[in-house]
């Protein structure tokens, strides 16, 4: 597996720089530089948030990477230079910051380091994965249609994304809602009520009394309930901010019946995407699936690197991906196709199509179910919250009478 490692280079112009690259060890690190021009003084292991391998979108310093890529990319197409396309970008920047990142850029390539090891100098802001695709079109002369590339692929993982994400906006929001309903009433109403029933003394139903009870229990603890509630929702918020930052990579993820496999199917689709994408660029397709893998989970991952070794061990790309699992059986078909017909990187988009379409029709089933169950289930339980705390009521309004 891959990780990071922070290296101290010269330049060709005898500048000293600081560079942050992703590698097996510290030896393919070092060569990684030298390839590109770079007299290596230092090299040492870095932080796993030094280098992030994963498709981001890079809004490091509020600079969109996809859509640089785009900009720059239409520049490059209407005959400007590399110098002159990135000095148009960063004079075209509002802010401060995002100027020098480009600026920091502008400064690389004029020390006559290759556009590829300017951006990965900056491994933070510019992913792998656009350093990766930008140094294979270095080769075919195709800068612009690479950079097109990436974008779009970049814009169409993040419309998917976006998707994802809206589908399940609408049922937090309900359970959310939801449950302050229900805290409020059991914190704040049920107490009270307690209160006043206790003071009739009459006999209740043992599903009252269990509420009484509770009611009564905040009531004199209340300092003691308001900091569980509080640490609740604190570890709630930290559990969701872990989520977000490991971007649900958990293995007990996977296991939970409907989330787990749709999660792994988004997955799939942006690495078949991905990978299509640098295929269609140049790189070979093990390297492409190396640069993709972080987009997949801890246990993908793992299967990802071994399909990876048994296709440089003269495996086919169909049969590796097919033996670890990450395969299912339609896109082992079109795969073996697309090995006989030589199309892998359409070939992969298509399969990327597929398991996109695949996810979008579990989203839309699972949002027509759980939307109405969720309603129900939190009708049942503040529904049944004030039928037991009215019970008491109607049977004191019933002796009076």
């Amino acid at each position: 597996m891959a990780a990071p490692f922070e290296l101290v280079v010269r330049t060709a112009g005898g500048a000293v720089r600081s560079l942050q690259v992703s590698a097996a060890d510290a030896a393919s690190a070092r060569a990684q530089a030298s390839q590109q021009g770079l007299q290596v003084l230092g090299c040492k292991p870095g932080t796993a948030s030094s280098v992030s391998l994963g498709l981001r979108l890079g809004f490091s310093a509020g600079l969109d990477v996809a859509a640089v890529s785009r900009d720059l990319a239409s520049l490059l197409s209407a005959g400007l230079s590399v110098i002159d396309a990135l000095r148009t970008l960063a004079a075209n920047q509002t802010q401060a910051a995002r100027r020098e990142i480009l600026l920091e850029v502008v400064r690389g390539v004029s020390d006559g380091l290759p556009l590829s090891a300017a951006l990965a100098r900056d491994a933070r802001r510019f992913p792998p994965l656009l350093v990766a695709t930008v140094r294979a079109s270095e080769q075919t002369g195709d800068l612009a249609t690479s950079l097109a590339r990436f974008a779009e692929n970049q814009q169409r993982v993040k419309a998917l994304r976006d998707k994802v994400v809206g589908a399940a906006v609408y049922p937090t929001l309900l359970l959310v809602v939801g449950a302050l309903v229900v805290v409020f009433l059991l914190g704040v109403v049920v107490p009270k009520f307690a209160v006043l029933i206790e003071s009739a003394r009459r006999e209740l139903p043992w599903s009252s009394q269990l509420l009484m009870s509770w009611g009564r229990f905040v009531a004199e603890h209340a300092t003691a309930a308001g900091a569980t509630v509080l640490v609740a929702l604190v570890a709630t918020v930290g559990g969701v901010r872990h989520l977000l930052r490991t971007r649900a990579r958990a293995r007990w993820i996977d296991s939970i019946p409907l989330v787990g496999p749709s999660i792994r199917l988004f997955r799939h689709g942006q690495l078949y995407r991905t990978t299509g994408m640098l295929v269609k660029g140049g790189i070979a397709a093990p390297r492409a699936l190396e640069l993709a893998a972080d987009l997949l989970g801890d246990a993908d991952r793992e299967r990802l690197a071994k399909a990876v070794i048994r296709i440089q061990e003269g495996c086919s790309l169909s049969a590796a991906l097919r033996e670890v699992k990450i395969a299912d059986p339609v896109a082992t078909s079109m795969l073996t196709v697309a090995e006989r017909t030589g199309a892998m990187a359409e070939m992969l988009e298509r399969i990327a199509a597929f398991h996109e379409s695949r996810l979008q029709n579990t989203v839309d089933l699972a949002s027509r179910l759980f939307e109405p169950l969720l309603m129900i289930v939190i009708g049942l339980v503040i529904g049944a919250i004030v039928v037991l705390m009215y019970l008491p009521i109607f049977d004191l309004a019933s002796s009076l009478q």
